[in-house]
C-alpha cells in the first residue's frame, strides 16, 4: 500500500518555486506532475513522489525560508473539503480538532497530536517512521495553519509558543516575524500552541449546516480513500448500510469479499474489531449529525442505524459521558 498525498496544496510549491525566480516546470515535468493536474479536485500522488519534487525545490530555492511564505498563497480548496469545514467550525478548538481527525485526507503520512497545557493548546507534528524530516515542510504547514487560525479568529491572534525540531537558519528573524511569537530552535518536537483565551470564543464564521456537510463529505472520503485498507472498506460499507438498519457482520462481509469469520478474525489481527468500527463510524457520524438543529433526535438514530431513541441515547452517553440532549443544549443557538 503507497501513502499518498492531496495534490492540491503543490500550487502553493509551484507559487513559492516561480516567486524565487525559478521556473517550476522543469521540477514538476520530472516528477510527472503537470500544472493542470494540480488543478484537477481530489487528484492524488505517491508520497515518496511529492517529498522528492519538495526536497529538490529547497536545493533549488536559495533561502532556508521559503516555506513560510506559503501562508500567501494558501486557499480553502487546497485541503478539499476540510479547508471549508475548518472555516464553518464554532471555535478555533473545533477548527484545531477537525484538523487532527481528518488531517489524513491532506496526506496519508501525516499526524497530529492536540495537547493541552498550561501555555495552550500545543498542535504537535508526530513523527512518521522511515520518513526523514524536512523543515521546509513543517515550515508550510505551520505558516499556512497560522494564516487558517488568523483567517478565521482574526489577523492579532498570537501563538504562545513554537518550537522547530531544524537548527536555527540564518533568517530565523523571519520566523519571529510571521509568528510573531518566540521560536525555539532545535527543540525535541515541532510544535506550534495557541493561547486558551482564543480557543473557545465564537467565530463569525460559523455555519454549523456548513460544516455538518464537509463533514459528511470526509467521512466518506476517508471511508473510500483506502479501499485496499480493509478498515476503511468496512467502514465504508456500515456507512452505506447504516441508513436501512441493516450495518451488521452478516451484512458487511460479503461487502469487502469476506465470510463472517473470515471478517472477524483479519480485524482480530488488526487490533480492531467490526463492533469498534461501527461504534466509531457511528459516534463521528452523529457528532456531525447532532449540530444541525433541524434534524430531530428520533430520526438521528435511526439514520445510525438504531431501532429506536433510548439505544442511540445510551450509546451516545457510553461514548461522549453526555446525552445527545444534553450535548445539543450546550451547542450555541
Amino acid at each position: 500500500m503507497t501513502a499518498s498525498n492531496l495534490l492540491a496544496p503543490s500550487d502553493i510549491l509551484w507559487k513559492l518555486i516561480k516567486d524565487s525566480g525559478q521556473d517550476p516546470e522543469p521540477l514538476f515535468d520530472r516528477a510527472g506532475i503537470s500544472y493542470d493536474s494540480i488543478k484537477t479536485a481530489g487528484t492524488r500522488i505517491p508520497f515518496k513522489v511529492l517529498d522528492r519534487l519538495w526536497q529538490e525545490a529547497s536545493e533549488k530555492i536559495d533561502n532556508p525560508c521559503f516555506g513560510l511564505r506559503a501562508a500567501e498563497y494558501w486557499h480553502p480548496a487546497h485541503m478539499h473539503a476540510l479547508g471549508y469545514a475548518w472555516l464553518a467550525s464554532r471555535t478555533l478548538r473545533e477548527a484545531l480538532n477537525r484538523f487532527e481527525r481528518y488531517s489524513r485526507i491532506i496526506s496519508e503520512t501525516l499526524e497530529l497530536v492536540l495537547e493541552d497545557s498550561a501555555a495552550g493548546l500545543a498542535v504537535i507534528i508526530k513523527p512518521t517512521p522511515d520518513i526523514a524530516p524536512r523543515p521546509h515542510r513543517v515550515d508550510t504547514l505551520f505558516a499556512c495553519l497560522m494564516e487558517m487560525c488568523r483567517m478565521n479568529f482574526g489577523s492579532r491572534l498570537n501563538p504562545t509558543a513554537v518550537a522547530l525540531t531544524r537548527e536555527r537558519p540564518p533568517c530565523y528573524q523571519v520566523y519571529q516575524d510571521t509568528f510573531r511569537a518566540p521560536v525555539e530552535f532545535g527543540a525535541e518536537r515541532d510544535s506550534l500552541t495557541l493561547p486558551h483565551d482564543a480557543l473557545d470564543q465564537s467565530l463569525i464564521s460559523d455555519n454549523p449546516q456548513m460544516a455538518l456537510v464537509h463533514d459528511k463529505i470526509m467521512i466518506d472520503y476517508l471511508a473510500k480513500l483506502k479501499k485496499s485498507n480493509l478498515v476503511h472498506r468496512v467502514k465504508a460499507a456500515i456507512i452505506d448500510r447504516l441508513p436501512s438498519g441493516e450495518a451488521s457482520q452478516q451484512e458487511v462481509a460479503p461487502m469487502v469479499n469476506l465470510s463472517v469469520r473470515s471478517l472477524q478474525r483479519t480485524l482480530k489481527t488488526l487490533e480492531t474489531s467490526f463492533q469498534k468500527l461501527l461504534d466509531e463510524t457511528r459516534n463521528e457520524l452523529a457528532h456531525s449529525y447532532i449540530r444541525d438543529m433541524e434534524t430531530d433526535l428520533t430520526e438521528i438514530a435511526f439514520m445510525l442505524g438504531f431501532s429506536e431513541h433510548s439505544a442511540f441515547s445510551r450509546a451516545f452517553k457510553r461514548w461522549t459521558g453526555k446525552s445527545p440532549k444534553q450535548t445539543r443544549e450546550t451547542l450555541p443557538a
